[in-house]
């Protein structure tokens, strides 16, 4: 099949859905906006654009970003599917045309709708439509839940040097409960912890946590998720879907400590395993601390994996 996917893939978990699919022989078109790289020609034009920027709201490099997309996807053959991911990124010309190359024309929003809404049209546009936020899905009867995958093989590490690791990118209300955990886990005992935050929005963060200006690799996350026992999860405002913390837990076999209750109606839930804990996370339990990781039965994990992820949204087992 002929398959094309767009997505902002800043933390580079799509490219795992394209990987998977050329494995399977399908002819994969992967746009990943994210690497659309725009270079100026001198300091003259950088300047130009920042006054433009501020003065009129226009933007060369977001300019040639969209004029990049819409060539790739004007070259396109007719595709069997096209799947864009968050389609709220994109601009309503791009988001149409797609949709003149697709004999079947899907959206995932990875997302709540509160953050990034679809786009007005969205029934006449999309053929199908997932989302990973449950309280979105079962308040829209047109949105399909699709929980995110097990992107990775499994592997454990027996002997790791953290007991807590959490990164996150910016969020004021997250980054503010972060810094609380930081100081509760100072308080409770001398834990190691490794709590970074991408592009930081608050101003008066822990000592301890790490504040970046770009996102770690993909690879360099896997490492520090594997280096700790316990990782920590917290959900956005008004968002109900599962991060990829999850996921890699059930890979890596970690505990997660989490401030997301809908978690506890998943089937592979396991008290000894999560966690759930209200805002003031003052109730972190020592014998969860303590005690070992249960596996998640295997019929379970399987539910999870990247290919059971791409069976669901392409009907691969159908074809």
């Amino acid at each position: 099949m002929k398959i094309t996917i767009l997505v902002d893939d800043v933390w580079k978990f799509n490219k795992y859905i394209a990987e998977y699919l050329i494995r399977e022989n399908h002819e994969v078109n992967f746009i990943d906006s994210s690497i659309i790289q725009f270079k100026y020609k001198n300091k003259f034009q950088k300047i130009t654009n920042f006054i433009n920027k501020t003065l009129f709201g226009k933007n060369i490099k977001k300019d040639f970003t969209n004029r990049t997309i819409i060539t790739k996807i004007q070259n396109l053959q007719q595709q069997d599917f096209i799947l864009i991911i968050n389609p709220d990124v994109y601009r309503v010309d791009i988001i149409n045309l797609l949709k003149t190359k697709a004999k079947k024309y899907i959206a995932h929003n990875y997302d709540s709708l509160e953050r990034h809404p679809l786009p007005q049209n969205y029934k006449f546009l999309f053929d199908k439509i997932f989302t990973f936020d449950i309280q979105d899905a079962k308040k829209n009867k047109e949105l399909h839940l699709l929980n995110n995958f097990i992107y990775t093989d499994k592997e454990v590490n027996l002997k790791p040097k953290n007991k807590f690791f959490m990164i996150l990118s910016k969020s004021f209300e997250r980054e503010i409960l972060l810094s609380k955990i930081a100081e509760i886990l100072d308080k409770k005992q001398n834990f190691n912890y490794e709590f970074m935050v991408v592009y930081p929005d608050y101003q008066n963060h822990h000592p301890k946590i790490h504040l970046l200006n770009k996102p770690i690799s993909l690879k360099k996350m896997e490492e520090k998720v594997k280096n700790a026992e316990i990782l920590i999860d917290l959900v956005r405002p008004n968002q109900t879907g599962l991060s990829f913390r999850f996921f890699e837990a059930m890979a890596f076999e970690k505990k997660i400590i989490t401030n997301n209750k809908y978690v506890k109606d998943f089937d592979f839930y396991n008290p000894s395993n999560i966690l759930i804990l209200d805002d003031n996370f003052d109730d972190i339990d020592s014998e969860f601390l303590n005690t070992p990781y249960i596996p998640v039965p295997e019929e379970i994990y399987n539910k999870y994996t990247l290919e059971n992820w791409v069976n669901t949204v392409f009907h691969l087992k159908n074809n």
